[in-house]
């Protein structure tokens, strides 16, 4: 119709940060908030369920024909901010932390309540390679055994449960090992539905903080004295948000 106001068409944004499924859940919130901005955002990540209705397209993880970045390396060394502040930095955008995640699985949820049997339920995460390097880059960061079934075992009024995929570098009892038997978006399931989360330091920390879940994590006091200085800066006052 003449004198009809076109809608304008969106700017294309194709935009990535680190590999890992940590940096695909520190991405969401980012992606939804360009997206919310009138961008076609496209995000780079083999961890696609993340971003299931967020409005957001995927593609395979790649580092070269990106057009933004949000990663926290240029802010590694900088001790007066976040991690989280680093990637919003990095991307040029200030948001929030957080994004909402409505359950799928509902049989699978069904069943940890049947077996709750009304015991809170616990997300659990640890006993592996930290980063899910296998060149033992950052092993350091892995809690000793003992300290962390420890801490699992003083937590045994509540339902338990393991998450995780590989091997498991030392057995962590719980009530229920769900290792290598959940999909991404289980493990986002059932983050959304528990009463907290225990796990040391890995993806579950941006999946606690996203989903506003109160969380328990442990930190290796051998990390936080490592040779290495990437590994060195992972520290609670930088991680955590």
């Amino acid at each position: 119709v003449s004198g009809q106001r076109r809608p304008s068409p969106q700017v294309g944004t194709r935009i990535r940060g680190g590999s890992g499924l940590g940096d695909a859940i520190y991405l969401r919130p980012i992606c939804e908030h360009l997206a919310r901005a009138g961008n076609a955002v496209t995000v780079m990540t083999n961890f696609g369920d993340v971003f299931l209705d967020s409005g957001v397209a995927v593609e395979p993880f790649r580092r070269d024909r990106v057009d933004l970045i949000a990663h926290y390396v240029g802010g590694k060394h900088n001790p007066s901010t976040t991690l989280w502040q680093d990637m919003c930095a990095h991307a040029g955008v200030t948001v929030p932390l957080h994004f909402d995640w409505k359950p799928r699985n509902k049989r699978l949820i069904r069943r940890l309540e049947q077996d709750a049997a009304g015991r809170p339920i616990l997300l659990v995460h640890g006993g592996r390679e930290p980063m899910g390097r296998r060149d033992k880059f950052g092993i350091e960061l892995l809690p000793l055994e003992g300290a962390f079934n420890a801490t699992i075992a003083a937590l045994d009024d509540c339902f338990r449960v393991r998450v995780g995929r590989g091997d498991q570098l030392y057995p962590v009892t719980c009530d229920l090992d769900l290792t290598n038997n959940t999909s991404v978006a289980d493990v986002l399931d059932i983050a959304a539905t528990c009463a907290g989360v225990v796990s040391m330091c890995g993806f579950p920390v941006p999946l606690a903080e996203a989903l506003d879940k109160p969380a328990l994590f442990i930190w290796s006091s051998r990390g936080l004295a490592a040779a290495h200085d990437f590994i060195r800066t992972v520290t609670p006052g930088k991680i955590l948000s």
